[in-house]
Parts: C-alpha cells; structure tokens; sequence
C-alpha cells in the first residue's frame, strides 16, 4: 500500500514538471513573438527562414526554364510575398518588399519600405543608425528597380542589403545594377531548390496513399483487438517511467542554458563548435534519464525493452516507411487545422519557426554535419525512446482503466500535444507535429516496439532538413 502510495505521487510530481516545461517552452516562444520587433531586428536584420524559402521559389520560379509554367501562379506569389511582411517585424519587410521587386511590383515593395520609413520617422518603431542605413538603402534600390534605371551600386549600399538578407538581397542588388550573370546563378540554384520541392511534394502524396491504406488497416485490427499494445511487465514500476521522461525534458532544457550561463563558449569556440557540444548534450540528457530509471531500481534491459526499444531487424525499416507514410496523412490533417487556427486568431503569435533553419543557413560544413545528426540520427533515437516509449508506456498503463481503446486514444492525444508543444517553433506547428506524432504512436501501439517510429521520424527529419538545406543555401554562393 505504502508503495502504491509512494508510486502514486511519483507520477504527480513527474507529470507536474513535465506540464510545466511543456507550458514554459510554450511560453517562451510566444513570449518571442510578442518582443517588440523592431528593437531586436534594428540590431539585427536579417530575413527569416520562411522568407528565404520564398526567395528561393522566387528565383526559381522566374527563371528562363521556369517563368512559362511558373507564370500564372506569379500573382499568387506576389501576394504571398507581401503576406510575409508583419508590421511588428520590420526585417520582414525589407525581405517581402525585394521579392516583390524581383517579381516585378517594385511598386508594393516601395509602398512597404515607404510606410517602415514613415513609422520609423513617427517614432512608433525603434531603429539604430544602421537599420537605417539599410532602409535608405534597401528604399534607393527598389525604387531604381521600379524605374527600371541599371547603374552601379555603392559598396556600402551592398555590404549593407547583402549581409541583411543574404541571397534575396542579392538578388536585388542584381537587378539594380543589371547583372545578368548573377541574376541567372541565382535563377539557376531556385530552380534547382523549386525542382527538389516539387519532387518531394510528389513522394509526399504517393507516400500518403499508403499511409490512408494502412492507417484503415490498422484501424480494423484495432477493432479486433490484434494489435500489440504495451504488455505490461512485472512490479509495480509505471511510476518510474514518468519520473525517466520528466528527468529527460529537464536534463535536455536545461544542460544547454545552464552550460551558455556558466561558460563564455562564444569566446573560445566557433559556432560549429557549439552545435557540436550540444548534440553531445543530447546524448548526455538521455544517459541521465536513463541511468536515472536504473537508480530507481529497473535494470537498464528492463528498461529499454518497457520503452519499446526491440531487437532491430531488417523488416523494420519497411515498417518505418509505412509509420512515415502514415504520419504524412495526419501531418497534411494537422496543416489543415493549422490554418484554421491561423485564420482563427490571427498570424501574430501563430508564425512556425525553427532554430534549426538558421543553423541550416548559418553554419559551415561541421555545423551542417551535427544538423544532421542532430536532427537525423541523435533527436528520432532519443525522442522515440522517450515520447514514445517511456512517456506512452506510463500512460498507457496508468490510464488502463479507461480501457484498451480509451487509454490508447488518450495516450496517443497526451504525448502527441506535449511532443508538439516542446518544439520551439510556434503555436501553429503543435497540431502539424502533434500529427505527425500520433502516426508514430500508432505504430507504437501496432507493433508494441518503437523500431520502426525511430525509422520514420529519421526518414522525415532527413528529407525536411535536407529540403531546407538546398532551399535556404541554394543562393548563397551563387552570383
């Protein structure tokens, strides 16, 4: 009795740390959203990821080999552009109005950079010397785009739009001073990234007729019960698995900040070197969970194998295609509330980002290796391991009272939500992740091993960081 007592409370306390980290994650990039942009980006104007995935479709779409089948959907690019510009986000600006000069409305580009100088000049957005240097700038080419005037353009004028937004300023300096050359360097590396989206838009849709075929499959053994769940094991140790799971969210949070706030590491080491320093620390948060679970008394064995980690065999990379394919069917319903919600309550706080897209830009051939490893290798082992493995094991027992059915549904939409919520990349990504979660919870509870979740979530991150990788730095050494 004193056990179950003692295992009762575990599970309460543990489920109290793991909501209120889930909440602060949450929080804090809300909390991001809301900063006064102007402050942040007066510093520091550089476009977004979303807008250098636009550039790139930009580019590509009007290339010599592109512009005739590209050319009706020019106007709807014109207004997604324009959409990408936020009042409370001036750098946005800048980027949205040297597409829309690249896409021949020099004009509503002008118009925004018009109205930034005007608020700036009214005192309702802060900007530094050198934010304005770049809007003075930014406002001389456009406006020479607008004219249709070809001349050189001064260093400093350069310097300034080019180190601000990188290939898409580029591209606009391009344009001002008439340089074929590099304006079909650029056309040839958006063409080549448009092509890359276009393929795996089609893999996409040929995956999710797979995945509608065995998500109905998986359906029916469901309904009749032939599906493997999560067998239960001897003693009393559910608890434990929770207290592994929130050990981990905090071990995985908090070695990275604690590590910045005690270390200078920008002083002796390279960006690169940092990344690499903090996929270790992903490897370290795991091994603290873990042996966190084994001082609690679960024999490691034990404990891997109530985590659903099985001995792998060939069949279950097949079996990671299908739990892939099954995930892009929820992603795509997850994107479809997603929007809802957008138009709901608005873009605002609702903005998707994600850190790993500035690394992607950013960093040179190290860091862009720990990406990979980062998001390829170290997040789809460790992830899996704990959503759904430790994560879904306590909650799928400790909700057994609701019964086969109930308690898989309810574990399903728990761990899903918070797996969603953690990552940092805006409120509009929870049901777009938390889709792509419950097709990896569904294999989980299909074959009673994470095997194959490991397998998808590897394949996915893979594609979408190799994606980004040739969308975001597909300009940057041309011209």
């Amino acid at each position: 009795m004193e056990l179950r007592q003692g295992a009762r409370w575990s599970s309460v306390l543990s489920w109290g740390v793991i909501l209120l980290a889930s909440l602060w994650v949450v929080l804090e990039v809300r909390g991001t959203w809301n900063e006064a942009g102007s402050e942040k980006l007066a510093a520091e104007a550089s476009v977004s990821a979303q807008q250098a995935l636009m550039s790139s479709i930009v580019n590509g779409a009007t290339s010599p080999v592109l512009a005739g089948p590209m050319g009706p959907q020019l106007s709807g690019l014109r207004d997604q552009a324009a959409a990408l510009a936020f009042e409370d986000d001036p750098g946005s600006e800048l980027a949205s109005a040297a597409m829309l000069a690249r896409l021949g409305d020099a004009a509503r580009g002008l118009a925004l950079l018009e109205d930034l100088h005007a608020r700036i000049g009214a005192g309702t957005v802060e900007a530094d010397d050198r934010f304005r240097a770049l809007l003075q700038a930014e406002l001389s080419l456009v406006s020479r785009v607008a004219r249709g005037e070809v001349s050189d353009v001064p260093d400093e004028d350069r310097a300034l739009v080019v180190d601000a937004l990188g290939p898409t300023g580029r591209m606009l300096v391009a344009q001002a001073e008439g340089d074929q050359e590099a304006i079909d360097s650029l056309q040839a590396a958006g063409a080549l990234a448009l092509v890359a989206l276009v393929f795996v838009g089609a893999g996409a849709v040929g995956l999710g007729l797979v995945g509608v075929a065995f998500l109905l499959l998986f359906a029916v053994l469901a309904g009749l019960g032939k599906t493997a769940g999560v067998p239960r094991q001897p003693g009393d140790w559910n608890h434990v698995y929770a207290e592994v799971f929130a050990v981990w969210l905090v071990a995985y949070m908090a070695l990275p900040r604690l590590l910045r706030a005690t270390l200078p590491l920008e002083s002796f080491l390279g960006d690169d070197q940092v990344l690499a320093l903090g996929v270790a620390l992903t490897a370290v948060a795991a091994a603290v969970a873990l042996w966190w679970g084994t001082l609690r008394g679960v024999p490691l064995r034990m404990l891997l194998a109530g985590c659903g980690l099985a001995q792998w065999r060939f069949m279950d990379i097949a079996w990671g295609v299908v739990t892939w394919a099954m995930g892009i069917v929820l992603l795509a319903a997850g994107v479809g509330i997603a929007i809802g919600l957008s138009n709901l309550f608005g873009d605002g706080s609702m903005r998707p980002s994600h850190p790993i897209q500035q690394m992607v830009e950013d960093s040179g051939g190290l860091g862009l290796a720990c990406t990979y490893v980062l998001a390829a290798v170290s997040a789809p082992i460790f992830e899996e391991l704990f959503f759904r493995g430790a994560m879904y094991r306590n909650l799928r027992v400790g909700l057994g009272r609701a019964g086969p059915l109930g308690s898989a549904l309810l574990s399903i939409g728990i761990s899903s939500v918070v797996f969603a919520a953690i990552h940092p990349q805006g409120l509009v990504f929870i049901p777009v992740l938390g889709g792509l979660a419950v097709g990896f919870c569904l294999m989980r509870e299909w074959r009673g091993s994470i095997n194959a979740s490991i397998v998808a979530h590897a394949l996915n991150n893979f594609t979408v960081l190799t994606l980004n990788v040739v969308m975001l730095r597909a300009g940057i050494h041309a011209g």
